[in-house]
């Protein structure tokens, strides 16, 4: 599984960034968790219930055989146990401001989907 930048399409890497820094902006800091996939990564995501489909946006979408989806996850910052802590609680109401800006981007939501229910997940076509 990759977290990198890099192994997004070209075309989908700087709405990803912009993402990213439209979040820090809004004061909300979030850490990349994926950016892409392997098939065997991927049959993983669909077994465990993170995916719905053997044919996700993590996987090398592209004429370029790259990504066309990124998740992140906030910060849950300055809690009891110091920061740098994920906030993976999707009832949170941070998950609908990252959501939303996504989504004023023309980005597609995961927060939207039913099964599996992905706040962190954002993707094009």
């Amino acid at each position: 599984m990759s977290r990198a930048l890099d192994d997004l399409d070209s075309a989908f890497k700087p709405l990803a960034m912009e993402l990213i820094s439209r979040c820090t902006e809004a004061g909300i800091p979030v850490m990349i968790i994926t950016t892409s996939r392997t098939l065997e990564e991927q049959a993983e995501a669909l077994k465990n219930g993170f995916s719905s489909t053997m044919n996700g946006k993590h996987l090398p979408q592209s004429p370029e055989g790259k990504s066309k989806a990124i998740d992140i996850c906030p910060f849950f910052e300055f809690q009891l146990h110091g920061p740098d802590k994920l906030q993976w609680d999707s009832d949170d109401p941070i998950w609908t401001k990252i959501g939303l800006i996504g989504e004023k981007m023309g980005l597609r939501w995961g927060g939207r989907w039913k099964k599996p229910h992905d706040p962190g997940h954002f993707e094009v076509e």
